[in-house]
């Protein structure tokens, strides 16, 4: 579901990246509920990949195209029946419910409902972490990154256990967020930085829901598991469906490390060759940046990218 995994240590230090102790953060995210009889048909005409099949607290991520096969939302999936989740960064709010509520036949029972503010997205990480979710009373051996599994009213996954630092995630509704958070810093559990959140994942090769993908094309990203071209049409299939054809995916996107953080968007290296930096988060003294680029472009040791006057040099993760 995510880009072609990259290596997981920080150079500099030789150690997995990580929190000394746990730490939970609020992910500010937006909620859009779609309902209704016919809502998964409709919403997997919309979707890049194929949600027919899914399960009941299905987890997935997805996103939706325009014709020319660019990003207009990239949204995180709670499977719930007739009912399905979608969490996702509020600049892409306006794009995905137009979307949604555009095409809907007058014999489809389709519903798009906003929950902004009414359930809330929290991730715990760090050393020590898996102990706070037991102690929570979670089985962690039920816990994997394609299902949630409900936790009171709440529902709790995980985003990425392989590398022994797993990153616990939860949907949390609002009545209680003060009675986890309580329970949490009971555990010796401390607030978080987004910041550190973000680069965590981006260091393992995970686009966070939150992260804003918008204009991109999803080869790119190296999103090709949310990218069926077999499940038939969908908005800007036929882009896709050529781009691999011909073998014209010429760009992908790494994981960097930098000693100073990266503005969002186009940039020069310094032998000119174009840039776009998708997200720069800091994670201690140093900053983790997606950055997409052309596949042939020489990473080793590092790559330098002009902003304004400055040249920054960015090694791989």
């Amino acid at each position: 579901m995510w880009m072609r995994p990259i290596l997981r240590i920080i150079l500099s230090m030789g150690h997995k990246m990580n929190t000394q102790r746990p730490e939970y953060v609020r992910i500010p995210s937006a909620i859009t509920l779609v309902s209704g009889e016919t809502a998964r048909t409709h919403l997997n005409r919309l979707l890049t990949s194929n949600i027919s099949n899914d399960q009941l607290l299905s987890r997935r991520h997805s996103v939706i195209c325009d014709l020319n096969g660019r990003i207009t939302s990239y949204q995180l999936h709670a499977d719930l029946g007739e009912q399905i989740l979608l969490v996702h960064g509020d600049s892409v709010s306006e794009n995905l419910r137009n979307n949604l509520t555009t095409g809907v036949t007058w014999n489809e029972n389709v519903n798009v409902s906003i929950g902004d503010g009414a359930i809330h997205r929290i991730l715990v990480y760090g050393e020590g972490a898996e102990n706070v979710i037991i102690k929570l009373g979670v089985n962690v051996n039920h816990l994997n990154s394609a299902n949630w599994v409900e936790y009171n009213d709440s529902m709790i996954s995980v985003i990425d256990a392989d590398d022994g630092t797993p990153i616990y995630e939860l949907l949390v509704p609002t009545r209680e967020l003060s009675d986890l958070i309580m329970n949490l810093e009971g555990f010796g559990v401390i607030e978080g930085k987004k910041d550190t959140a973000i680069a965590l994942q981006s260091s393992k090769g995970i686009l966070d829901s939150s992260i804003n993908l918008s204009g991109n094309n999803p080869l790119h990203l190296g999103l090709t598991e949310i990218v069926d071209l077999k499940k038939g049409c969908y908005p800007g299939q036929e882009i896709h469906a050529r781009m691999e054809s011909r073998d014209a995916i010429k760009k992908t996107l790494s994981s960097f490390r930098s000693n100073s953080q990266l503005s969002i968007g186009r940039h020069k290296t310094s032998n000119g060759l174009g840039v776009q930096v998708i997200s720069s988060d800091q994670f201690t003294q140093e900053w983790i940046n997606l950055i997409v680029h052309p596949r042939d472009l020489t990473l080793d040791p590092a790559i330098n990218i002009q902003i304004d006057n400055e040249k920054i040099s960015c090694h791989l993760v």
